[in-house]
């Protein structure tokens, strides 16, 4: 038993005592307050005009729990039910099923006795929250018994298992929000009234009220102040408390249910929606036959009765109600007929991720009111939403949320920025799948951060190596040794999708262009109309810039005949190239190059550089041949290879000098100074590691290195920028030596 409720039994008990043990002179002193009356049956029986209710209560068999509990009663009067009746073609309780009158009793009943203050604060997590409180009183959601009757559905597109069958779909327990203006200024509104009614067109708001009182609607009821206490809106008595209010509380449709309902409106939004729906959590019901309980798989779940909720299934979220902005039919098709369907042939062919985002922007996860949307909007991505009062048709308050009619389609910034034109054109659809499955389109999506995507077709990857399978829902690479197609590695994938993204603008591919990073880490070479990376460089299939289309928003989409291909090592690179060949063999027999090294997935041969590890970014400066001859004569490198554990390590030491570690330099001139190698040594304390450096100067196309003897060693700039994944390699015609 809650606080609240010993304290009211303590209260009444102690008033008992006072009556029972007072004695007359005590009786005749005090008048007896004017709430205190019998139970909250006899109060409605003795006011005379809500026998309606009371006949309700009955059919309902409501009668004996509230004759003997404690309960909080809305109570609407009889001429509030001649209206509701009216208006559903009803004449009385008496045309109700026993199932009707449950499902409408009890969206006036609250378990538990309720002063204003509790039903405003409400009791969570083990505490009364209270006006000072951290959500005050922003739990307004109250959980009722009563539910929809189960009806029954044709599964039409999702799960395919079950498409076609008819299903009986059952739903959780109605949950009451009740709008105070205690809620509205928490919430921060800066107008109550028109907030409300802009959810509940033609119901009433603070009529009739005092001027110092606050106003109270149990849904579209407004609560009437009481009429002994004018003052106060709450009626109290010896089992509970009653609010009176001015009309019935009609059953509840979910937001799934409303749209149900309003095909004729809404019926292409719920159409396209039914692609995401599931169907699960099983029960059998007294007949004996299975019903289901439908949800949404990544869009936000409005058949849910709870709303918005992440917490646990036994909790309710007395906070959290979605907001749709559903655009009519007309206004959807409209939408859809002048971007996707200008590619695809029909709804059934447009790409999931595409009809998750329609669909997925037009809802928030919180209430959303017509005051603060005059401050701005964003939608469930996080986007800021040109959206204002004047866009919204309608207002309509459900169970787990009101639905706003939007008079236009709302997009997400990955449709209107550099990411777009892949949602609509059926021939970037397997690129819009790559970017989706790597979580790569809110990097593209931020109005303020530059990017410049690169954009092959689906044609020109398959050719590469990379598609999307739709039954599996995967993407696939086609193994270079067996020809056979399979999902995609992870980390191959995500490189794959980071490689055609460059964090800036980059709009001019002619002359002789220059290198760039990818957001992979990559970097890749632009010019001469061409884009290409390491792999790229290797086959010579570089990527041809077809159009370059500019987003006003945040860079530029660059339409290529090939993708951005990386997967090109330095162990490869060592391996394939024969001007580099004696120095790749000392790698091998000093056993720091493995060139038999097979990828266990495609089980492809990738040479691997193994020291490579251990850092993110590399410069290789790789003699040629005829240095490798020249240090031979010289000595500083033993004509075979050693055999003493002293001559491997100098070596090693040797190989690790050619390579800066944690930087990728090139001949652009963009990077001078000293840089660490990946030779190290001990300092004088014999424990603290050491790198040997080098000195690097800079200009374009004119790079010179100076080793730790002195050395000045230039870079042919014909022989330089062999990209490579993690890195580049210059081949130099001078070997450089770490000591003096």
């Amino acid at each position: 038993m809650n606080k609240p409720i010993k304290l009211f039994y303590a209260a009444m008990i102690a008033a008992t005592l006072l009556g029972l043990t007072g004695c007359q002179d005590h009786q005749e002193r005090y008048e007896e307050p004017p709430w205190l009356g019998g139970s909250s049956i006899e109060t409605l029986e003795e006011r005379g005009n809500y026998k309606t209710f009371l006949r309700l209560m009955e059919k309902a068999n409501y009668k004996e729990p509230i004759s003997k509990q404690l309960f909080t009663l809305f109570v609407p009067d009889d001429a509030a039910f001649d209206a509701y009746f009216k208006s559903i073609g009803k004449n009385s309780v008496e045309d109700l099923t026993k199932e009707e009158a449950v499902q409408l009793f009890t969206l006036h009943v609250l378990r538990n006795p309720r002063s204003r203050f509790q039903l405003i604060y409400e009791w969570a997590w083990s505490e009364l929250q209270g006006p000072k409180g951290e959500y005050a009183s922003l739990f307004h959601r109250k959980e009722t018994p009563s539910t929809s009757t189960p009806y029954t559905e044709k599964v039409l597109y999702s799960p395919a298992s079950m498409v076609g069958q008819e299903l009986l779909i059952y739903t959780g327990t109605k949950n009451v929000p009740l709008f105070t203006e205690e809620w509205f200024h928490d919430f921060g509104s800066t107008d109550p009234s028109g907030d409300y009614l802009a959810m509940y067109p033609g119901s009433t708001w603070k009529k009739g009220y005092t001027g110092d009182m606050k106003g109270m609607n149990w849904h579209n009821a407004q609560v009437i102040p009481n009429p002994l206490i004018p003052t106060e809106l709450e009626v109290r008595t010896s089992s509970g408390f009653i609010y009176f209010i001015d009309r019935v509380v009609p059953p509840m449709p979910s937001i799934e249910e409303y749209m149900r309902a309003n095909l004729d409106k809404y019926g292409l939004y719920y159409d396209i929606l039914q692609r995401f729906a599931t169907y699960g959590n099983t029960k059998v019901d007294e007949q004996n036959r299975v019903m289901y309980r439908k949800s949404y798989d990544l869009i936000s779940d409005l058949a849910h009765e709870r709303g918005p909720s992440a917490g646990n299934e036994g909790v309710i979220p007395p906070q959290n109600m979605w907001s749709a902005f559903l655009p009519p039919n007309n206004v959807l098709q409209n939408y859809l007929n002048n971007t996707v369907l200008k590619y695809y042939s029909s709804i059934d062919s447009v790409p999931r991720v595409t009809l998750y985002y329609i669909l997925q922007t037009q809802l928030s996860s919180t209430a959303v009111l017509m005051s603060k949307l005059k401050n701005g909007y964003f939608n469930s991505f996080g986007d800021a939403t040109d959206l204002k009062p004047s866009d919204i048709a309608s207002g309509y308050m459900c169970s787990n949320g009101v639905v706003y009619e939007s008079k236009k389609v709302l997009e997400p910034n990955v449709f209107t920025c550099v990411p777009g034109l892949l949602f609509i054109d059926k021939n970037y659809s397997t690129l819009l799948y790559v970017l989706n499955k790597t979580n790569m389109l809110n990097t593209l999506s931020n109005p303020d951060s530059p990017v410049t995507l690169f954009a092959a077709t689906n044609k020109a990857l398959e050719e590469y190596g990379i598609r999307y399978n739709a039954t599996d829902d995967v993407i696939e690479f086609r193994g270079p040794v067996d020809g056979k197609w399979s999902p995609m590695n992870t980390t191959e994938l995500t490189y794959f999708a980071q490689d055609q993204i460059h964090k800036g603008r980059l709009s001019d591919y002619s002359g002789d262009g220059g290198f760039v990073e990818v957001s992979s880490g990559n970097y890749i070479y632009y010019g001469k109309n061409t884009v290409a990376s390491g792999e790229n460089q290797f086959t010579g299939k570089y990527g041809e810039v077809e159009e370059i289309v500019e987003n006003e928003r945040n860079g530029f989409l660059v339409k290529v005949n090939r993708p951005i291909e990386s997967r090109f090592v330095f162990g490869k690179y060592l391996l394939s190239d024969p001007e580099v060949s004696e120095f790749a063999q000392l790698c091998v027999d000093a056993k720091l190059l493995d060139k038999n090294y097979k990828d266990p997935i495609t089980k492809e041969n990738i040479p691997n550089l193994k020291f490579i590890a251990a850092d993110k970014y590399w410069t290789g400066f790789i003699p040629t041949n005829e240095a490798m001859k020249k240090a031979r004569e010289q000595g500083i490198i033993p004509a075979k290879f050693p055999t003493t554990a002293a001559g491997k390590d100098s070596i090693n030491q040797f190989v690790y000098y050619h390579f800066v570690k944690g930087s990728i330099v090139l001949d652009d001139g963009r990077k001078s100074g000293d840089f660490s190698t990946y030779r190290s040594y001990k300092d004088v304390d014999g424990k603290t590691t050491l790198y040997s450096t080098i000195k690097i100067t800079n200009s374009p196309k004119n790079l010179t290195i100076y080793d730790a003897n002195a050395q000045v060693v230039p870079l042919d700039h014909s022989k330089a920028n062999n990209l490579v994944r993690k890195g580049v390699c210059h081949k130099i015609d001078t070997v450089l030596k770490y000591y003096k």
